[in-house]
């Protein structure tokens, strides 16, 4: 549509008999024109909203039961999947593109509604396993849907997100999902994620990947363990502050200030949240916590005690991060 299409003048009212020229009122052509680039861009801007990293759907668009619309997130870390009205279902494909396209990668969902959906996970071959069940809209807010993370096969990892034919499909279904790139792959096809590696002790390479690559780097104490089902949440007094994500760089980084400054006043402690196997306890020592943002919260990566991380920095073999002790 151009705007030599859009017509000089476009009535807006109505004519009185006996006079042809009273009764009309007109919007001239240029205020109707200033419309066009408009909607120009509104249809540009959906055009584009499947290249980002949240994706929003409706089920009342799906001709059948049966149908299965595919979805592919190939360019982002984290994002959100949105599915209202669900019906048939939902065919969703992880893979790492650009510098880290074909490695291996550990997925994360965590769901906030999944109300009148199962989840499962594809499974070569030819096999799918359950990852959520269908959840009614009746069912008690106090149990929330934990988080669960599985190892990708083959740089790829899809899910197949399934509405219940005859309960409640008014949704909105909503899941968050987290990828993080993984070192070593799995000779296993599609399994869950045991997450066990996580408490073996790091080599120096991955601390120094881990340092280079955190959002949040601190050494502390552990003063606090709490113990939710698969999940450990440690919380830790730190006594220096690496480097801190946005929402804790206004929190923790005055108080480091005023102790600095001789007032003696500590830092507040932090929670930082260890994976299914680990059974951290509060004792002596100093550790360097290194951690990423994941869900809300905060998820470790490495843990070395602060002797064993200064020997790590004193054999540096970071090209491109400068280490500190």
């Amino acid at each position: 549509m151009t705007g030599a299409a859009i017509p000089r003048l476009v009535r807006t009212g109505g004519q009185r008999r006996g006079d042809p020229s009273r009764g009309r009122s007109f919007v001239p052509a240029p205020a109707v024109a200033l419309l066009l680039p408009l909607i120009l861009l509104a249809l540009a801007t959906a055009s584009r909203a499947s290249d980002s990293c949240d994706w929003t759907g409706s089920g009342l668009t799906d001709s059948s039961e049966h149908s299965v619309r595919p979805v592919r997130l190939d360019k982002c870390w984290a994002g959100t999947v949105r599915w209202s009205y669900p019906r048939g279902a939902l065919r969703v494909v992880f893979r790492l593109t650009g510098a880290s396209g074909g490695r291996e990668f550990r997925v994360c969902l965590k769901p906030d509604r999944l109300n009148g959906v199962r989840v499962l996970l594809d499974s070569a071959p030819r096999r799918l396993i359950a990852v959520y069940d269908y959840r009614s809209a009746d069912e008690p807010a106090s149990s929330p849907l934990r988080s669960r993370c599985f190892k990708s096969v083959g740089g790829t990892a899809a899910f197949y997100v399934e509405a219940d034919k005859t309960g409640d499909r008014s949704g909105p279904v909503r899941f968050r999902y987290d990828l993080e790139p993984i070192a070593t792959p799995t000779p296993e096809l599609f399994v869950a994620d045991s997450l066990d590696d996580e408490c073996r002790p790091c080599t120096v390479e991955e601390m120094t990947q881990a340092y280079c690559t955190s959002s949040l780097v601190v050494q502390g104490t552990i003063v606090g363990v709490s113990y939710d089902g698969d999940v450990s949440r440690v919380r830790v007094s730190p006594t220096k502050a690496h480097r801190l994500p946005p929402e804790e760089d206004d929190r923790v980084q005055q108080p480091q200030q005023q102790r600095d400054g001789g007032d003696g006043e500590r830092q507040r402690p932090m929670t930082i949240t260890f994976g299914r196997g680990c059974r951290p306890a509060v004792g002596p020592g100093e550790f360097v916590f290194m951690a990423r943002a994941k869900f809300d919260e905060l998820a470790l990566r490495c843990a070395p005690r602060l002797e064993e991380w200064r020997l790590a920095v004193k054999a540096d073999k970071a090209p491109g991060c400068i280490l500190a002790g």
